[in-house]
């Protein structure tokens, strides 16, 4: 009666190239022995290129021993015992266990005894012994050669990006990528200007031709590791010193960058060992406070399987009070405040009184950089004058100056000149991001939930401080609480027709127009003190106007009674 069989071939690199145990070889054996000995091989189950050493990496192995649980199978067949497994305790416990559970037989071509299920299995715990401490052997063989070969300076592994494997001597090197070198370089200049970020910066080059396998940018992800790769400065990074630290050696191949570019990259994206950003993409951050009286602090996370990478928010547990810790994520509470100022209506007639006010604060911020401008303009233009004037008659012997007065002036002049066309710079720079503060209160007057969802990361900040009270959320019951100031608590509940919701108000103090007017200017006003627009420094006060309903127990402005402390507790 023939026998029903399945084949299970496996061969590592390093046995096919030095032993000669091809998978098409074994694979002739196992069906030549089959068919002389009644068995018909039904299925063929194959690892290429892996080590015997660790079941959970032998996917073929895993997928046969669920096919044979599945249909009814007499006998598994390999060419040799070590084909199955290198590793003695995972070989008894997966795939022997599976095959004596079944009553199969396990038989090997090529070892003394083919059957390896027999009642003596001496034989088999010593030809598994055998394969084990190869395999153990073989590993520290390994490992001791690239520790040599990595001590001369060469890389151990695939070649990064910018640089190709190559054989020399019998040996693998790595050599400069000509075509992509060039384009690391640039990654590592653009980031190390510190104007751009690694998604900017991954777009530049995407420009130049620096693209994934699918023509698309490469991911932050890819762009940080590259700028954390130390094997671009000639150097490889292998194994550890003994006090911990990364092993660093001088390698063998040509450097793409210096080290000093290296180095002030290092010093831009890490700060102590702390991500170098400053919350740039962190909406929340230093507005949140957990229960403990923290700050939340933002942090990036990856998703499973690197889905993609997400914003958390949660306290670091300083004052060692939390027993269980858990973060918010962004997108949580960016959903969050996006329905609160859905909910926020301002009255019209408000919004008709405060925009007229936007227009001719615009008017006076023009007119003033316009000032500053030209008068910075006109006297950068008598300085040159006066520069050519004064070398013309120094090199015609009519400088009424001596030698150390001449370049005394002229350094005076250079200096004035810096100055001047400094200030210039920086007037267009403020003013741009008033003109900005102010565009921000104009649309939020007229449609506040669209202009909260596109802001930008810095006027979302702006109108949340603006809005928000207090947030806090509780790190153990993952409960996030948002006061909002009193007059937008009162406007939450104001609809369209600006009636109050009768349900909700009983519990408010009424807000009158006044007051939302008073307290909009008192932001705009803020928003358009400057010492660049007026050319002198003001003093500017972030107190609340004084007005009832924007405290608690009607406390005034600066007076605080037990009554107001007690509700009001100093943070």
């Amino acid at each position: 009666m023939v026998k029903k069989a399945v084949y299970y071939g496996r061969v590592s690199t390093e046995e096919q190239a030095v032993n000669g145990y091809s998978l098409d070889m074994q694979k002739e054996k196992c069906i030549e022995w089959a068919n002389s000995h009644d068995c018909e091989i039904v299925e063929f189950f194959e690892d290429r290129g892996k080590s015997g050493s660790d079941y959970k990496n032998l996917k073929s192995l895993q997928a046969l021993n669920k096919y044979i649980r599945k249909n009814r199978i007499s006998c598994v067949i390999v060419w040799k015992a070590d084909r199955i497994s290198r590793n003695i305790t995972d070989f008894y416990a997966y795939t022997y266990k599976n095959i004596k559970d079944l009553d199969m037989k396990l038989f090997s071509v090529t070892d003394p005894v083919n059957d390896l299920t027999s009642e003596n299995q001496t034989l088999l715990g010593c030809l598994m012994g055998i394969a084990s401490d190869e395999s153990l052997n073989t590993k520290k063989r390994t490992k001791a050669t690239m520790e040599h070969r990595a001590g001369q300076g060469y890389l151990m592994g695939k070649a990064p990006i910018g640089y190709l494997n190559k054989r020399a001597d019998g040996h693998g090197i790595i050599v400069k990528d000509e075509t992509k070198a060039p384009h690391i370089m640039k990654i590592f200049s653009l980031y190390g200007s510190g104007q751009h970020t690694m998604k900017s910066v991954s777009l530049e080059v995407y420009k130049d031709g620096f693209r994934d396998k699918n023509g698309k940018p490469y991911p932050v992800r890819k762009i940080e590791h590259i700028l954390k790769n130390i094997v671009y400065t000639g150097k490889i990074k292998y194994g550890k010193n003994e006090d911990g630290t990364d092993r660093i050696i001088q390698g063998k191949h040509e450097p793409i960058i210096s080290q000093s570019l290296f180095r002030k990259v290092e010093a831009l994206r890490r700060n102590d060992g702390q991500p170098y950003a400053t919350h740039t993409d962190k909406t929340y951050s230093k507005l949140i406070r957990c229960k403990c009286g923290c700050f939340l602090t933002g942090y990036h996370s990856k998703g499973e399987h690197n889905s993609g990478d997400y914003i958390y928010y949660k306290c670091h547990n300083k004052k060692q009070v939390h027993t269980y810790i858990k973060g918010i994520k962004q997108e949580t509470l960016d959903d969050t405040f996006n329905n609160i100022f859905a909910e926020i209506h301002i009255p019209k007639k408000v919004v008709e009184m405060i925009k007229p006010q936007l227009i001719k604060a615009l008017d006076e911020i023009y007119s003033t950089e316009n000032q500053v401008y030209m008068s910075n303009t006109k006297r950068l233009t008598e300085l040159n004058t006066l520069i050519k004037k004064s070398n013309e008659e120094r090199l015609l012997g009519n400088s009424p100056l001596s030698n150390e007065d001449f370049d005394r002036q002229m350094r005076e002049w250079e200096d004035e000149k810096t100055r001047l066309l400094e200030d210039n710079k920086t007037v267009a720079k403020v003013n741009k991001t008033v003109y900005s503060n102010i565009d921000t209160l104009m649309k939020f007057l007229s449609n506040i939930e669209d202009t909260y969802k596109n802001a930008s990361i810095e006027n979302k900040q702006r109108l949340l401080r603006m809005v928000c009270d207090k947030v806090t959320y509780d790190t153990e019951t993952e409960e996030l609480t948002v006061k909002l100031k009193p007059i937008f608590q009162a406007l939450r509940i104001l609809k369209d027709n600006e009636n109050l919701c009768s349900k909700k108000v009983t519990t408010l103090p009424k807000v009158s127009s006044k007051t939302v007017l008073d307290y909009l200017a008192k932001n705009i006003e803020i928003s358009l003190k400057n010492k660049v627009t007026t050319l002198k420094k003001l003093s500017i006060t972030e107190k609340e106007p004084t007005n009832e309903t924007l405290f608690v127990n009607g406390a005034g402005d600066g007076v605080r009674t037990h009554e107001y402390r007690n509700h009001n507790p100093r943070p």
